[in-house]
């Protein structure tokens, strides 16, 4: 090019000047008169974040403890306790990974948004509800105390002591009567469990509120004078039931009762309700999602004087160089 000569006037005084156009929102570019090429560059909407991770499940619930059992001979054995359920939700499982950015659009070419972030851990599962004690075992002339309650999110019920009353029967001169202590209602979904007491009624205790299972009875022994025995059996403590979230604990079962003579007698302690389960941890949060990379394409063609569609979810530069 000579010194002093400018491009227009080697090119032509029609020459249309160079520029550039961005477009942060969707809108329309109008290409100017005597442009038939242009550069464009771009990119996409950002990803989106990764979704949290799902709860961990409740924890199962604990086991009943067994009814103690009389030591006197023949001995008798304490009824066993019920069985805490499991949760009924599933385990927990990570979250999905987040959606991809929508992408920007011009002349037919995509610019394509960022990745989507990962999803987040799944939370641990709840631990289990602790089981319930048995119940005291009771020699000759003894009332056994109850086992405890099983610990956990709400906790079991305590089994009832065992009790043994002597009196005087007009019928008979003399009279023996001995209670098994009735076994520890399991705790429920949102209430604890319950014990019975005195333990003359020999019924368990109440399961909590919802699913735990209720204590079983006591066993009853009767001895009077001069050889009349009677003897129920203690029954087992309920199993829980598996309401709303499960993870609720089973009844204790009920403690023996035996009365032989006028000094052999025993009563044994009632099982302890099964606690229930712990909640879960809650999920970790996703990862947030990625940029969109911005790429370049050269060299398009255009019509002049036309109008194209800009489609933008990032960000779209449209130049020219002179022609």
């Amino acid at each position: 090019m000579p010194i002093g000569t400018s491009k227009i006037g080697l090119m032509g005084a029609g020459i249309t000047p160079g520029g550039t156009e961005t477009f942060n929102s969707t809108g329309t570019f109008c290409v100017p008169p005597g442009i038939s090429i242009v550069n464009v560059s771009g990119s996409g909407g950002p990803g989106s974040s990764g979704n949290p991770g799902n709860t961990g499940a409740i924890g199962r619930g604990g086991n009943g403890g067994r009814g103690g059992q009389t030591i006197v001979v023949p001995q008798v054995g304490g009824a066993f306790g019920g069985q805490g359920t499991n949760s009924n939700n599933p385990d927990s499982t990570s979250g999905t990974t987040g959606a991809s950015g929508v992408a920007s659009t011009v002349f037919g070419i995509s610019f394509s948004g960022g990745a989507g972030g990962s999803g987040g851990s799944a939370g641990s599962n709840g631990t289990a509800g602790n089981d319930g004690s048995a119940g005291g075992n009771a020699p000759s002339q003894v009332g056994a105390l109850g086992g405890a309650g099983g610990s956990g999110r709400h906790n079991g019920g305590m089994g009832a002591q065992g009790l043994n009353v002597a009196q005087f029967d007009k019928c008979f001169g003399f009279q023996n009567d001995s209670y098994g202590g009735g076994g520890g209602g399991g705790a429920g979904y949102t209430q604890f469990g319950y014990y019975q007491n005195p333990a003359t009624t020999r019924t368990g205790g109440c399961g909590g509120f919802c699913g735990g299972g209720p204590g079983g009875t006591g066993g009853f022994s009767q001895y009077y004078c001069p050889i009349g025995i009677t003897t129920y059996p203690p029954t087992r403590g309920a199993c829980a039931t598996a309401s709303v979230c499960g993870g609720t604990g089973g009844g204790g079962g009920g403690g023996a009762a035996k009365a032989n003579t006028i000094v052999e007698f025993a009563a044994a302690g009632g099982g302890g309700g099964g606690a229930a389960g712990q909640f879960g941890t809650a999920g970790a949060a996703g990862s947030a999602g990625a940029a969109s990379n911005t790429t370049t394409q050269n060299c398009v063609s255009v019509v002049s004087g036309a109008s194209y569609p800009v489609t933008v979810n990032g960000q779209v530069n449209i130049s020219w160089c002179p022609q």
